[in-house]
């Protein structure tokens, strides 16, 4: 039997993606691409923007146009948010929330067995138990370990809370396992993730558990030589927490700090629950405990009732934070958020603008962060392509074979690929 994933949205969809591939495989499945034929076709879907449904329910119409007789099988975000809708779609025979990944093969081979169409959507309120979904490895060096799934912020503008539910943490001996088991197999990087990676361990029975404690156990075996973290939040970022983090020399100096907009009011409006003040505080602490590192965010660009005040101010906001990297969006309408019922929508024609001149603003602060970096002393991971990341997340060109770390003084940039001179 032949099996087909693909996915739409976050990390963290793509992380659960490459979890249920390998349970397929375990089950002596053959995985192959997406635009062959297959007898199974399983599509990761997202709901975070009215753009993210329609490419999902795009990619369910192509998977049954290639393969009419194949069983079709949505999960994830949009598949929990609209179950019915989702199981409504011509070739659909089983709909799996955002959670039951787990037993995926299982229920694929129920719905093949027999014939009908079947849906397993978990009630927001039942979802209390982590879903352990084993470690994905990117490369031969680089391994994914999702420790945390849920948000109960409910900012205004987001459906992840209605599609996620209430926090859940990954126990944290269960960390400490499959990373060791990680590093027993070589892999010499890890990434944790999380839907919202700051709230780790609110949900576990000693309280006093953090995300800290889970960074610690992650960074115990001696073959890990780095810990990169996912999108955190700026209030988690105390002098006690940077502090920790720059203590720890297996965590990389790349932080992704979500923004969102850089003025008060919008801030506000989006029920963010930190100030533009308190977000450059986070930025000076990590700053100041790790002069080398690089900041990375989002942006929604056009939020409802934004003034072209409020846009300057997230303009002047960015310029001043010198992100290394900008993730920007146009706001996009979510049924049943508290969004939708704020007044002065902006039209579309001036969310685009707004995000296009965050994008190249955006790409004028990598350009200069790039800039700054040239003549600094990296260590690179090496990778299977000829190059590889250093700690703070540049790509950098290298002859090195794969897995190794090598120090690189650089000296130039192609594009955003760094190259230099290796030393020792």
């Amino acid at each position: 039997m032949k099996v087909a994933l693909t996915t739409l949205g976050c990390k963290v969809n793509h992380y659960e993606t490459e979890a249920m591939r390998e349970l397929f495989v375990q089950d002596g499945w053959e995985i192959v691409e997406f635009s062959d034929l297959a007898d199974v076709y399983v599509i990761n879907t997202c709901t975070v923007t009215q753009t993210s449904d329609t490419k999902s329910r795009q990619m369910i119409a192509r998977a049954h146009r290639m393969n009419p007789n194949a069983l079709v099988v949505a999960v994830g975000c949009y598949a929990q948010t609209a179950p019915e809708a989702v199981a409504s779609l011509e070739g659909v025979g089983l709909v799996i929330g955002t959670s039951g990944r787990k037993e995926i093969v299982l229920r694929v081979n129920d719905a093949l067995a027999s014939k009908s169409d079947e849906a397993y959507i978990s009630p927001l309120y039942e979802m209390h138990e982590f879903e352990p979904l084993s470690a994905v490895r990117d490369s031969r060096t680089r391994a994914t370990l999702k420790i945390q799934d849920g948000c109960v912020n409910f900012c205004s503008y987001c459906i992840i809370p209605f599609a996620r539910g209430p926090l859940r943490s990954r126990p944290i001996d269960e960390i400490s396992s499959e990373v060791a088991r990680l590093a027993d197999e070589g892999y010499r990087e890890i990434v944790l993730t999380g839907i919202h990676l700051a709230s780790y361990g609110r949900d576990l029975a000693n309280e006093k558990t953090t995300l800290l404690d889970a960074i610690s156990r992650a960074s115990k075996p001696e073959g890990i030589r780095r810990i990169r973290l996912g999108s955190l939040e700026p209030l988690f970022v105390t002098e006690d927490v940077a502090k920790a983090l720059a203590e720890n020399p297996k965590i990389c100096r790349q932080f992704h700090l979500s923004l969102q907009s850089g003025s008060n009011t919008v801030l506000k409006r989006m029920n963010r629950r930190y100030s533009a003040e308190e977000y450059l505080a986070a930025l000076a602490l990590l700053r100041q405990y790790m002069p080398d590192c690089a900041i990375t965010t989002d942006v929604i660009a056009g939020f409802p009732g934004e003034t072209e005040t409020e846009h300057a101010e997230t303009l002047a906001f960015c310029k001043r934070a010198k992100f290394a990297r900008m993730h920007v969006f146009p706001f996009s309408l979510r049924k049943g958020t508290k969004a939708e019922s704020l007044p002065s929508h902006l039209p579309k024609s001036i969310k685009d603008a707004r995000a296009k001149e965050l994008i190249h603003l955006g790409k004028e602060l990598t350009h200069a962060y790039l800039a700054k970096q040239i003549g600094s002393v990296v260590e690179v991971l090496a990778e299977s392509d000829g190059a590889g990341y250093s700690g703070n997340y540049i790509r950098v060109k290298t002859s090195t074979p794969e897995g190794e770390i090598v120090r690189i003084r650089i000296e130039g940039f192609e594009g955003e690929t760094a190259f230099g001179t290796r030393l020792g």
